[in-house]
């Protein structure tokens, strides 16, 4: 009976987190419309502009003291290509000059610190570098286990509307009644974040292509097409040239079967990312990071809550379950949704003594389950939910999210008080969890809920995100992750991030700091919740994306292994696919063997021999997996 009711509620909860997401979807998919629209009577009236301009100009000024030929050349788009808006990103709306007094503790200046002097990684000798060390990333992004996934009509060319506001003035007015701080705190923070691009290598000394479908010819002169780019491919600019009368880059990038090189037109370049992501994302790092491999190369998981972990017997039963199905691993809740622990930790103690009132275990029992599994050859992994945290949200109000007007905790759609991710303390609080982990003997590492939450327009007027000096979710993510990864490096052991499905083809963090270079180039592996259930039809040309479990999931990994090309330390890409049938689709099929086996042959197909299974209900088939 317990059991039956788990499921129901958990799929009363898919269902209204699919129908919410859905509604805003096609709102954005109007927008969008509607943006592209204006885009383009804007364009040919700065078309017109910029002519009447130059030939005004021209006939008063000498060329050489107003215009030069090349900035005339750059200015004359063809009018056979489409460029994209960018709508502003939700990160814009929290942009404060750095000379704001902010809210900051003395832990919280303490772990600042600490961050900025590690920062720099070391690249281990194993790591694959696909690409020269001067040569970044490519861009693309978006869902887990909240089906919350955008559609994506057009492979990895589909841009989401993340409906940020731009005006600044209320919200600098509310900061400024929150946050205060001494000045030498301030001081503190705000050299910090001038010593980042010393620290962080910007994004700046890399090329994006902003428009769709760029061809690439041998030579400008030839006019012969030997490739083509895709919307957001991070490119190396090499060299530039003119011919009759049209500049052209010679530009170098990165491909399935190596490096490759050819002439495009200068004006579909930009030198900044904030053309596609709406945010320049200077502070991102993409330096070399040493990466960890896992014990066993070919993971085949499950996902277990603490509930289906608490007493001998029943983990002897998933361990029977996982010999006589062909499984070798478990991801298991350690720090689950609600913030509660598997096993008493000396971090709750200290930061949230709530969580470990619920928790099974001594931390000395644990460290003996984890050795007999581990003994019998299983691969444990380590679940934290990071910053969906409603126990730490409860112990400091002061330090989650809260609207400005009320003070009252901002709950979003799972009814449950969010932490947030800028908040320093809670850093150090999920790495002391993930460090005791390890002590017990966990052998990964994974983050979950490694974001910011899901905010309308009008919602991210009205919160206080307790944001740190003027960084945007996709950097207070990376930090995160970069700082995690430093202080569990002594424990030699893998850390992987859960990410959105539609991260690995959004070209953008998808409003909640989920931006897929710069997650990968951090974490060990990566793990997109490819769920076909969670994708809006139409995505990937798919009537029901659902119902076509084998061409969603190879979809959307194809699109996460080729923006991996272009970082110089990628993460190891282990997919979380679906395990349960959304009944709440229209058009769902029945998620039986056949279709969890086409999933899995997707993922082989591309060269991926490993996955996660998920079920909130831990009702899982028995088949045997591959």
């Amino acid at each position: 009976m317990g059991r039956d009711r788990q499921t129901k509620r958990t799929e009363k909860e898919y269902k209204k987190l699919n129908k919410i997401y859905r509604l805003s979807q096609s709102g954005k998919l109007m927008l969008e419309r509607i943006r592209k629209t204006k885009f383009k009577i804007g364009l040919v009236a700065l078309a017109v502009f910029f002519v009447t301009f130059v030939i005004f100009f021209s006939l008063i000024f000498s060329e050489s003291n107003v215009l030069n030929t090349k900035q005339v050349s750059d200015s004359n788009h063809p009018t056979n290509v489409t460029v994209t808006t960018t709508p502003t990103t939700q990160d814009t709306l929290l942009t404060t000059d750095k000379t704001q007094i902010l809210e900051q503790d003395p832990t919280q200046t303490a772990l600042d610190t600490e961050f900025s002097s590690s920062t720099k990684l070391e690249l281990s000798n194993d790591s694959v570098t696909l690409i020269p060390l001067q040569l970044s990333t490519d861009a693309t992004l978006l869902p887990k286990h909240e089906n919350v996934q955008p559609a994506t009509n057009n492979e990895a060319t589909i841009k989401i509307d993340k409906s940020t506001p731009t005006n600044l003035s209320d919200e600098r007015a509310e900061s400024k009644k929150d946050n205060t701080k001494s000045f030498e705190q301030t001081k503190v923070l705000e050299n910090e974040l001038e010593s980042a691009p010393e620290t962080l290598v910007s994004t700046r000394k890399y090329h994006y292509v902003i428009a769709f479908n760029v061809s690439v010819f041998d030579t400008p002169e030839s006019g012969k097409v030997v490739d083509t780019l895709k919307y957001a491919t991070y490119v190396e600019k090499l060299d530039e040239t003119t011919y009759n009368s049209v500049n052209f880059a010679k530009v170098r990038y990165n491909t399935p079967k190596g490096l490759a090189e050819g002439w495009i037109r200068s004006t579909f370049l930009s030198d900044s990312l904030k053309p596609i992501t709406g945010e320049d994302y200077d502070e991102l790092s993409f330096e070399p990071v040493k990466k960890v491999k896992a014990r066993i190369e070919n993971v085949r998981a499950i996902y277990l809550t603490r509930w289906s972990f608490n007493n001998v017997q029943k983990i002897q039963q998933w361990v029977n379950f996982a010999k006589s199905t062909n499984l070798n691993a478990f991801v298991v809740d350690v720090k689950d949704d609600d913030g509660f622990m598997l096993f008493e930790t000396e971090a709750a103690a200290k930061f949230v003594p709530e969580a470990n009132s619920r928790a099974f275990f001594k931390k000395d029992e644990m460290k003996q389950i984890v050795k007999e599994l581990k003994d019998q050859g299983f691969y444990m992994i380590a679940r934290i939910v990071c910053f969906k945290d409603p126990s730490y949200a409860r112990a400091h109000k002061d330090r989650s999210i809260v609207y400005k007007d009320t003070g009252e905790p901002y709950m979003g759609i799972y009814k449950v008080p969010w932490a947030s991710a800028y908040d320093r303390q809670l850093w150090e609080y999920n790495v002391k969890v993930a460090m005791e982990a390890a002590e017990v003997g966990f052998e990964e590492i994974q983050y979950d809920y490694v974001r910011f939450p899901e905010l309308t327009k009008e919602t991210q007027r009205r919160v206080n995100l307790r944001q740190v000096g003027n960084e945007s979710f996709a950097e207070a993510i990376q930090k995160f992750l970069i700082y995690s990864k430093k202080k569990l490096e002594p424990y030699n052991i893998p850390l992987a991030a859960d990410v959105f499905g539609l991260v690995s083809t959004a070209v953008d963090d998808v409003g909640i700091g989920q931006y897929w270079e710069a997650v990968s180039n951090v974490v060990d592996y990566i793990c997109p919740m490819v769920y076909p259930s969670h994708y809006a039809n139409g995505s990937f040309g798919l009537s029901v994306p659902d119902a076509y479990p084998y061409e969603t999931v190879y979809n959307a990994i194809r699109d996460g292994l080729r923006r991996n090309l272009h970082i110089p330390t990628p993460a190891r890409i282990r997919p979380w696919l679906q395990s349960f049938t959304a009944t709440w689709v229209k058009g769902h099929i029945v998620y039986d063997e056949e279709a969890i086996r086409k999933q899995i042959k997707a993922v082989k197909d591309l060269g991926i021999k490993e996955y996660m299974l998920w079920n909130a209900a831990n009702n899982y088939k028995k088949m045997w997996y591959e």
